[in-house]
């Protein structure tokens, strides 16, 4: 006979609290709100949402004027895991709203009333106070209902104590962000959104007129792709291209690259996708890309004619001006000059100074030439006049290049001094010297001040049984093409081979350069956020309690150094020390001997140099706990 027993499987209290903890962006989680405005809006009524970033007061409010909730409706609404809606519903699986705003904030107040109501119901959540207090549970959660001072019908959540960064940037941000992520309720007249004092509008592109190319793909059990391509008039400078997918008429995924490779070639091309039978993550942020509908979806898209015709357009589709070209033409004639974005990547940086063949451009009443080459220490420009011709060189090894934000600036400056030097020769000697001078000082001043951008020369470690796992690979290559700033895997990215005692899940570390880890985490999260949560500057309690949530398997953890090596891959010893780091400042969960055990299998294999191990403890004041360390393991 068993001993048949049951017990209370009622889930710990600090739910709520690790449900805010999943990776959630402050645009994400504001968009799981709206999604659910949406989904209440009212048959024949133009559905009103309204986000208020208080800034002075540090609050976010999400209101909406639709059908709003009686005392069991909201009471279902605050049960987590619970589904109310059905499967056309943006937000139907019955987290995102108690995720979006724990994730947000430590207290909301959710007020809601039903059409033709005179009541409306209260349901208030403070963190501190749930956590603390025994004699609240998940069975005795307050909903109260008070009498309406004026009628009103809809949902209003106000999140204050937030646990988010609010900044005036952010309206016209998420202005344009929800322009593009609602554009189809925008355009049909189904829901006004506005932020703050703003009205978001759907989102316009700037497209080659004709070319409009429809999608419609039949799959298997009914399931079907529809939707267009077009080409943007001009390549994207951004990596702003590519296909927009959306599920019943919500974006899931802006500019994915799906079912064709990244490349210059195809920045132009611009499309719209609806994926309405594949399966989307609980937080709507990306679709499942291992389930078989995704995959069958982006195999038969990839194989289309629609998408191999809209390629080839966009291959052969001419820019209507070049940008170096561009600013030389501004100073020759005065014309009007084209917009230029204020801060572009490295890797677009290079390509635009990656000009193979020399351009013609008028200088005063005559012409000349421009051609750009690697010079490598020589000031970023010069002027060589053979006398029947002048040539202006720009280099594109100068160091000036890499502390701009965009090196179109610079060639500003060189093509406003050439026209200068047009009508004045006398003006030559001064700026070669001027020139000469700020070489030597840039060559002086960068091996002082470290810069935060990567150096591409400094070769990655090559060390036998040490670097990568596999599943990072990608993910390195993407920041490698993609990522203006340095970043360095190091610790629990390079060491993770050796790890065993992280409750089962996978943390990699990620160093990048003060002011960047946001930006950092933005990119990452929109690539790989279907893989992997990704957190900025984690907390110990935020770290800890990411590696208690089930569902979550891989974490990337940023955190920002001011001073980081070159190689975008730590070597060893420093990735020891860093360890050592994680552990004693930043409170990683690891077994006392499990350091020992890496440092005594390290040093068996000759994979460390001592020295440099310990010049790497000195720089970072952690000597005490490295010879801690190399006690444990016998040294």
């Amino acid at each position: 006979m068993s001993d048949d027993m049951a017990v209370d499987i009622t889930p710990d209290k600090s739910l709520m609290k690790k449900l805010g903890m999943v990776g959630y962006r402050t645009e994400q989680a504001i968009a799981e709100l709206i999604d659910n405005s949406i989904d209440a809006r009212m048959e024949g009524v133009v559905e009103e949402i309204g986000i208020v970033l208080d800034f002075k007061g540090r609050r976010i409010t999400v209101s909406d004027n639709g059908h709003g909730m009686d005392m069991d409706e909201l009471a279902a609404a605050m049960t987590i895991a619970k589904e109310t809606k059905g499967d056309e519903s943006l937000g139907r699986f019955g987290i995102g709203m108690k995720s979006a705003c724990s994730a947000l904030g430590k207290r909301f107040l959710i007020r809601t009333a039903k059409v033709d109501s005179d009541i409306e119901h209260r349901a208030e959540y403070d963190e501190d106070k749930w956590l603390s207090d025994e004699g609240l549970g998940w069975n005795n959660f307050a909903i109260t209902k008070e009498p309406l001072a004026e009628r009103w019908h809809g949902t209003r959540i106000e999140i204050s104590e937030l646990s988010v960064p609010l900044y005036p940037n952010q309206v016209s941000n998420f202005k344009e962000s929800f322009g593009i992520r609602y554009g189809p309720y925008l355009q049909d007249g189904q829901v006004n959104i506005r932020i703050n004092t703003r009205q978001c509008r759907p989102a316009e592109f700037d497209v080659v007129p004709g070319i409009h190319i429809p999608v419609e793909i039949q799959l298997e059990f009914g399931h079907r792709i529809t939707g267009h391509l077009s080409l943007l008039k001009r390549h994207s400078v951004h990596g702003q291209y590519g296909i927009n997918l959306f599920q019943k008429g919500r974006l899931i995924k802006a500019f994915e690259k799906f079912g064709f490779p990244p490349h210059p070639r195809n920045s132009k091309l611009l499309g719209k996708i609806n994926l309405d039978h594949v399966p989307v993550n609980f937080t709507k942020s990306a679709f499942i890309e291992e389930s078989p509908e995704y995959k069958q979806a982006v195999k038969e898209f990839a194989d289309s004619n629609d998408l191999r015709k809209a390629l080839s357009l966009s291959w052969t589709v001419d820019e209507r001006s070049v940008p170096v070209e561009a600013v030389f033409d501004y100073f020759g004639d005065n014309g009007r000059p084209q917009h230029l974005a204020k801060r572009v990547s490295a890797s677009l940086s290079r390509q635009m100074l990656d000009r193979p063949k020399p351009f013609e451009i008028a200088v005063g009443k005559g012409a000349a030439t421009v051609s750009i080459k690697s010079l490598r220490d020589e000031p970023f420009y010069r002027i060589d006049d053979t006398g029947s011709r002048t040539h202006i060189v720009i280099n594109r090894d100068s160091k000036a290049f890499g502390l701009v934000k965009n090196p179109l600036f610079l060639v500003a400056m060189i093509a406003s001094e050439v026209n200068l030097l047009a009508e004045d020769p006398n003006l030559a000697d001064i700026i070669k010297s001027r020139n000469s001078s700020i070489a030597s000082f840039l060559g002086e001043w960068s091996q002082e001040k470290e810069p935060r951008h990567r150096n591409r020369s400094v070769p990655i470690p090559s060390i036998t049984g040490y670097g990568l796992e596999d599943n990072l690979v990608d993910l390195h290559d993407f920041l490698k093409d993609r990522y203006e700033f340095k970043f360095q895997f190091t610790s629990l990215s390079t060491l993770a081979p050796y790890l065993h005692n992280l409750l089962g899940k996978v943390v990699y570390t990620l160093h990048t350069t003060p002011g960047s880890g946001g930006y950092l985490a933005d990119l990452l999260s929109g690539k790989f956020g279907a893989d992997l949560v990704v957190v900025d500057q984690p907390s110990q309690d935020q770290l800890k309690a990411l590696l208690t949530v089930g569902a979550i398997r891989r974490i990337v953890a940023i955190q920002e150094y001011s001073s980081i090596p070159g190689p975008t891959i730590a070597g060893p010893e420093k990735a020891l020390v860093d360890l050592v780091i994680d552990m004693h400042a930043h409170g990683l969960v690891l077994a006392d001997s499990e350091p020992a055990h890496i440092l005594e299998h390290m040093r068996r294999h000759n994979m460390l140099d001592m020295g440099k191990l310990d010049r790497y403890a000195k720089a970072a004041r952690r000597t005490t706990e490295l010879k801690e360390l190399l006690e444990m393991a016998g040294q």
